[in-house]
């Protein structure tokens, strides 16, 4: 409301030199003889905005308008107090200065309205942007005080009386909140490695994937697969292999620690599958499967979406879980059988408590969100905001999403298995329900069948472990060789190079017209193959096979395997259930809740000293490039690709694209965390892969979870910004025009897991092959339809040609796994099955 185009002497118009986001200037403001802003007659309405900051400070940039003043605008009402220099861009993606300046800063003459073109909130803007909003902060409080004492007391007995009134209300609330009774209890027993004082080797994940689950038509496996990488190494943490290659303090060695398995086949475990608004209407709704032995039971709709579910019943309903018990078996002295120890957690000190149990999952649901869950989390970000009668849901079916894909699948995981890549240990967790007694040890209840369960397993590990020949057995990922010969799977995009290099053109247009900061545009590469499938082996095999080998190939620290199916073989009347798997290498975490170390965070005065806190974290990826792979001796080759890495930490435009989802996200946990904790304790760090190097940043924020939770994390920031752009909820209904109302599907979603004792851990959904089941009738060979997503964010200083060559490099892994796999089962040799056609620009085997 301070100016229009119809001002004479000030127009609103499209910067001169292009866009600029994500870029740093120097800003120089206007200086009185005092040091002052200006040169004002009524002070006592003057903001000192600059007040304690240098000329010349450093700021970042997100615009593509200007005020642009003529040398008459005396007249006019408002005035510039700030510059910069104007930049344009190079034809090498660089910014150069040029002579003319751009209005940064404005004022209004006659009223305390003050106005910036910069962001002084950006982490890259630093210390004199917290100055700035400080001094105008320190402004307004003297503006009002001036204003109450104009306007008497009644105002302020007022505002005290409605404050007391709101907080009374959040204590019943909270207070509601804690008398919930957990419905569940948790058993964990540690199964030690002869490495770390136990007394047998315990065997490997995919050894006992294998064994336990493979044959499971719902599973999950959560892999750390850089896990055996970076713990193969002496006693210390900083030299870790990785792509056998020496990484100096190695930063995914704490992310790869953990692998997580289990599936539906406990008493207690459902499926539950939510297809949204992208499917039919009637498809759509929430479906629960009650399974056991990974037989379905029962199957029960709800009309409701799947974050309002989990909220439900892991929330509202159940509880979090803070009943655990840990389990020790010793062996009678006529070696008949095992007591039974049962201890609770409580009974051990925090330190002692992160010792024995280092991990903080505690069962509960594992599963994944689709992008499109983007539709139900839209509405309680406008609702945030004020917006009402949401219409984010109103999405039409556009007739181009796999019906056979839910938007979510999730398994309640009463029964699994977490491996520590560190020191070979293996910990099953039981969920029992927490009404009979856990004393009662001669009653047939859950917590007794939860205690015979992992006495079980923990007797089915001690076997696998002692068997020789175990840990590669599952190397090979053959399931039968086809007579025909060697097969060729082609990789086809789903929009051609023509159209997404017009795609980065819209996005380019977007851009320079103010609409959007930044778009990740994505295509999706689809093939079908067939093999053959032996009378032994269910359709669910056929990917997790595909995963071994991708696990071999590309490994991540948020790799994982999913599976979701009816039962094991096809079946044309359970229409109603989805039949995906998920192979998925992503190296970017999402999301993670978790219990702050003891002694990190200190408890508020005003908070009971038995508080919740949580710490929530992001860890954007943006930027990256290709490891070398030449074939130079070892040193050179490693200078090579050191020099690769040092150039992408230096490149202007990745680190523009990175430093916009980090503010991004710096907003999006914001929302949800306790005002002031939100910080960047890691910015655009180079983590290096087994195929490329990532320019990666971590975001942190403390929660109180006496207020707030992991599903409340997940509606403010879902989808991941580094799968949109900023800002989100523009960009978003951009996207769905570009990529032609295509459904992302599972892909850049995110999966992990929700435990019940409130903690959670997401990756992003990427370099992921998503695996559907086409019908046979027959039922003797098995075709598929595979799909990977890619993409990439198109910023003002994209180039067209390297944006395309940079999706198909984030496919690469995924895509020549399954074009070896498809080589090797079908009887031809080992290679790497993989190559790019130049003139059609598919990927071929």
């Amino acid at each position: 409301y301070i100016i229009s185009n119809n001002d004479q002497g000030a127009e609103v118009k499209l910067a001169p030199c292009g866009p600029v986001h994500g870029l740093m200037s120097s800003v120089f403001w206007l200086e009185d003889d005092d040091g002052n802003v200006g040169n004002r007659s009524n002070h006592r309405l003057t903001c000192q905005l600059f007040e304690g900051l240098p000329q010349n400070f450093d700021v970042v940039r997100y615009h593509s308008l200007v005020v642009e003043f003529s040398e008459n605008h005396d007249n006019l009402v408002i005035e510039p107090i700030a510059w910069c220099d104007s930049l344009k861009s190079s034809a090498k993606n660089e910014c150069e200065p040029q002579h003319a300046t751009i209005c940064m800063a404005l004022r209004h003459k006659k009223y305390p309205h003050y106005g910036v073109q910069f962001h002084p909130e950006s982490i890259g803007t630093g210390e004199v942007g917290y100055r700035l909003i400080w001094n105008f902060c320190h402004f307004a409080d003297r503006y009002k005080a001036r204003r109450r004492q104009q306007l008497g007391k009644s105002i302020r007995a007022s505002f005290h009386d409605t404050n007391r009134d709101s907080s009374n209300s959040e204590i019943e609330v909270d207070a509601r909140q804690n008398r919930i009774q957990p419905l569940h209890r948790v058993f964990i027993h540690k199964i030690r490695s002869a490495d770390n004082g136990g007394k047998m080797k315990t065997p490997s994940p995919e050894v006992v994937f294998g064994e336990l689950y493979s044959s499971r038509p719902n599973s999950f496996w959560l892999d750390s697969s850089t896990g055996s990488t970076c713990f193969r190494k002496s006693d210390s943490d900083d030299q870790i292999i990785n792509g056998d290659v020496p990484v100096e303090g190695c930063p995914i060695s704490s992310n790869s620690r953990f692998s997580i398995m289990g599936s539906d086949d406990g008493p207690l475990s459902r499926k539950i599958e939510y297809f949204g608004r992208e499917h039919g209407p009637e498809r759509r709704g929430l479906s629960i499967f009650q399974a056991h032995n990974g037989r379905c039971k029962s199957e029960k709709r709800i009309d409701t979406d799947i974050l309002s579910y989990l909220r439900e019943n892991l929330v509202k309903g159940s509880g979090f879980v803070d009943a655990v018990y840990l389990l020790d078996f010793a062996t009678c002295y006529d070696g008949t059988e095992d007591e039974i120890s049962i201890r609770t957690l409580a009974e051990f000190g925090e330190n002692a408590i992160s010792e024995e149990i280092p991990f903080d999952y505690r069962g509960g649901y594992i599963g994944y969100l689709g992008y499109e869950v983007r539709h139900d989390t839209q509405c309680w970000i406008l609702e945030q905001e004020g917006v009402q009668g949401c219409v984010a849901n109103d999405r039409k079916n556009s007739g181009k999403t796999n019906p056979n894909v839910p938007t979510a699948a999730f398994i309640f995981a009463d029964r699994s298995l977490v491996y520590d890549h560190k020191t070979g240990d293996w910990y099953a967790i039981g969920v029992a329900d927490n009404v009979t007694p856990v004393a009662d040890h001669h009653k047939r209840n859950s917590s007794n069948d939860t205690i015979s369960w992992i006495h079980s397993v923990k007797n089915a590990l001690s076997s696998m472990g002692s068997s020789k020949g175990r840990v590669a057995q599952d190397s090979a990922p053959t399931l039968t060789n086809n007579p025909q010969g060697k097969k060729k799977v082609s990789f086809i995009p789903n929009r051609s190079k023509e159209t997404y290099q017009k795609d980065i053109s819209r996005s380019h247009e977007e851009i320079r017209n103010g609409e959007s900061y930044e778009l990740c545009v994505t295509n999706q590469l689809e093939a079908e193959f067939e093999v053959s499938l032996p009378k032994s082996k269910n359709i669910h095999e056929v990917p997790l096979s595909i995963y071994r080998l991708l696990r071999e190939k590309n490994p991540a620290p948020f790799s994982a395997y999913m599976g979701f199916y009816r039962d094991g073989r096809l079946d044309s009347s359970s229409s109603s259930s989805g039949a995906v798997s998920i192979c998925c290498s992503s190296p970017e975490r999402f999301l993670s809740v978790k219990k702050p170390q003891p002694g990190t965070i200190k408890c508020d005065r005003s908070r009971n000293s038995t508080a919740k806190i949580f710490i929530a974290e992001s860890k954007p990826i943006k930027g990256t490039a290709s490891r070398y792979t030449g074939d130079e001796p070892t040193e050179i080759a490693k200078k090579i690709d050191s020099k690769i890495a040092a150039d992408l930490k230096e490149s202007v435009k990745d680190k523009a694209e990175n430093l916009m989802i980090v503010d991004l996200l710096r907003n999006d946990l914001g929302r949800i965390c306790e005002v002031g904790s939100v910080h960047v304790p890691k910015l655009m760090h180079i983590e290096t892969y087994a195929t490329v190097h990532q320019m990666v940043s971590t975001v942190r924020g403390t929660l109180d979870g006496e207020k707030n939770n992991a599903i409340d994390v997940i509606e403010a920031c879902f989808p991941g910004g580094s799968m949109t752009g900023a800002p989100k909820q523009r960009t978003m209904e951009i996207l769905e025009e570009i990529e032609q109302g295509v459904s992302r599907g599972p892909y850049s979603g995110c999966l992990g897991y929700i435990s019940l004792n409130g903690c959670m851990d997401m990756n992003i959904i990427i370099r992921s092959a998503i695996l559907t089941p086409m019908h046979d009738d027959k039922n003797t060979a098995s075709r598929w339809k595979a799909s990977v997503g890619c993409g990439g964010a198109i910023t003002a200083l994209s180039v067209s040609e390297d944006e395309y060559q940079e999706m198909l490099l984030k496919s690469r892994a995924v895509c020549g796994t399954i074009c070896e796999w498809v080589e090797r089962v079908s009887g031809g040799d080992e290679g790497n099955g993989r190559r790019l056609d130049e003139e059609t620009n598919e990927i071929i085997s």
